[in-house]
């Protein structure tokens, strides 16, 4: 049987929101994203000529603007949740300080990196193209920090997010019964697949179990839909 803690049902709610809508916000960008070519381009780490991108954001720029939105809102959102279940969760533990932590520094960086990403669009949509010489230059630099933000996006960010910071607290939740146990044993699976695929630079296989990621979102949005209706039992 979950016991659940006497708490303030407002903040349950808001969590419960919150948590919803961090699937739902996140989930969205990736698979427009991903249609359309505009954010992740994983043609960066075998050395490929990044025009291709540039152009994709070209062809659509009002959009290329409009879905940077969204994982910022998403994952602002992720900080939320994980406050108020820092609370929600009685027990004093190293697991639910740690995934605090977790957040703490992974959310941040995620949402700066995206704003930066965007600030690289804007650059892209009022000076490629002006010459050719300032194209190749605008190449070379938009190649480095497009390098960046996969390394953010694709190891520090999981890392910190979703290791450290989701499956801490899941594991907290679990250990304090606060929470359904197949939730918990859902984030935590989800921690152990993105753990498993940083060892995909070494055996290609293994990049399959980073589908962790959008399961991760998934859960999340789970999350929040437990908490919400928790708010107005």
């Amino acid at each position: 049987m979950i016991s659940n803690p006497p708490f303030n049902k407002n903040l349950l709610r808001m969590a419960g929101i919150a948590g919803i809508l961090v699937g739902v916000l996140i989930l969205t960008f990736a698979i427009v994203s991903d249609l359309n070519k505009i954010f992740f381009y994983d043609a960066i780490y075998r050395g490929g000529s990044v025009d291709p991108w540039l152009q994709n954001v070209l062809a659509s720029p009002s959009l290329s603007r409009f879905i940077t939105v969204l994982p910022v809102l998403g994952f602002s959102c992720m900080l939320i949740v994980t406050i108020v279940l820092y609370q929600y969760i009685p027990e004093n533990s190293w697991q639910k300080n740690l995934a605090l932590t977790g957040h703490a520094i992974g959310v941040p960086v995620a949402v700066g990196s995206f704003i930066a990403q965007l600030s690289l669009m804007n650059e892209a949509l009022l000076l490629y193209g002006k010459s050719a010489e300032m194209d190749v230059q605008f190449q070379l630099i938009t190649s480095v920090r497009l390098h960046f933000f996969h390394v953010v996006n694709h190891i520090f960010g999981p890392f910190f997010i979703i290791i450290l910071g989701t499956t801490m607290m899941a594991w907290a939740a679990l250990k304090a019964s606060v929470l359904p146990r197949w939730i918990c044993i859902w984030l935590i699976t989800c921690g152990v697949m993105m753990f498993i695929s940083f060892f995909g630079f070494l055996i290609p296989v293994l990049r399959l179990v980073d589908i962790g990621a959008p399961l991760h979102m998934l859960g999340c949005s789970m999350l929040g839909l437990i908490l919400l209706r928790r708010s107005l039992a």
